[in-house]
């Protein structure tokens, strides 16, 4: 075991089906961060999510 607490990661807005993967595997959504990262030559906003180890499904 790794002792994590926390494990977070950011998703472009524009890709609902990484979101859904993501929300499959236990990651809540946090938030939106607008405009976060500059993308062909544009501002686009990102989903924050994490999943914390009370979460996370015990293993065998």
């Amino acid at each position: 075991m790794l002792g994590l607490h926390r494990i977070e990661l950011e998703v472009y807005s524009s890709n609902p089906r990484a979101q859904r993967v993501h929300d499959k595997v236990g990651f809540a959504h946090e938030g939106t961060r607008r405009q976060a990262l500059r993308f062909d030559e544009e501002w686009v906003d990102t989903e924050l999510m994490a999943i914390l180890e009370a979460d996370w499904p015990p293993r065998a």
